[in-house]
């Protein structure tokens, strides 16, 4: 039997709205895993707010953070983490150039401190504080170390284009935003980094070929994703531009067992062998 690599982004994905996992899917999901199929998470989120989820569903493999700027692997010692950070310097001249005028609040964080500028709900609900050693305050001050991200919470999405344009003057650098009800937040990376960088670097480490990877998603920052794997699927509360990259669009969406559904369907119709 072919062994395959299942990435599942997380929120919007294998999390339903109310942050949990439904519990058709889980029950699927370790059906899978004990057939010897690997199960790997692939999120935006820092691996504290990702490793509840990973130990729920029993996993043992490398885990995707930070878009793919740090893929680490929890419970393996032979793994060898793969990490990105930003040179402070340049996220204080981004600061520099753009505080006041465009930008109300910077969060930056390695996987033991955070910087932030001031409280923000949507960002201390989304990367969980908790045993993180929080710096408060002007970043240009408090920040003394290369951090891993930097999110941007704009004025107003007026001023958006003003944002994306100072970060295109470093070319290894672009800017991601969040969309949604969330537009005025976004995230610098690094142009050869992410969610699919990571998977492709767990992929050799895990002995599997490009074409046994499934991928899900429900956003852009999934694409890259999508372009990597053998199947890929968008949920169906996926955005239109998400779902235009994905060759398969889930029934089901992420409060209705859309991965179960979907997987079940992949494997009981063998859409491998039949593309």
């Amino acid at each position: 039997m072919k062994k395959f690599l299942i990435a599942l982004d997380m929120d919007g994905t294998l999390l339903n709205d109310k942050k949990e996992i439904c519990p058709k899917t889980k029950q699927y999901l370790k059906h899978l895993q004990d057939q010897g199929h690997l199960i790997v998470i692939a999120s935006g989120r820092p691996i504290r707010a990702i490793k509840r989820y990973y130990d729920e569903l029993n996993l043992w493999t490398p885990v995707i953070c930070y878009n793919g700027a740090d893929v680490l692997s929890p419970n393996s010692l032979d793994f060898k983490e793969q990490c990105f950070a930003f040179p402070q310097k340049i996220i204080k001249e981004i600061y520099l150039n753009l505080r006041d005028k465009y930008i109300d609040n910077v969060m930056c964080e390695t996987n033991e401190k955070l910087w932030l500028i001031k409280d923000d709900e949507i960002l201390c609900d989304f990367f969980w504080l908790d045993n993180m050693k929080l710096l408060k305050g002007n970043i240009l001050e408090t920040l003394d170390e290369n951090p891993m991200t930097m999110i941007i919470k704009s004025i107003s999405t007026a001023y958006n284009d003003k944002i994306l344009e100072e970060i295109h003057k470093y070319p290894d650098l672009n800017l991601r935003f969040w969309g949604g009800n969330y537009n005025n937040y976004s995230e610098i990376y690094f142009n050869h980094v992410s969610k699919a960088s990571g998977l492709s670097y767990i992929a050799k480490h895990l002995h599997i070929p490009r074409e046994n990877i499934i991928a899900f998603g429900d956003a852009q920052n999934d694409i890259e994703m999508f372009n990597l794997a053998g199947i890929s699927i968008a949920m169906s509360n996926a955005d239109n531009e998400t779902k235009q990259h994905a060759q398969f669009i889930s029934k089901f969406d992420n409060n209705n067992d859309g991965i179960m559904y979907t997987l079940k369907n992949i494997f009981e119709q063998n859409l491998f062998n039949n593309r």
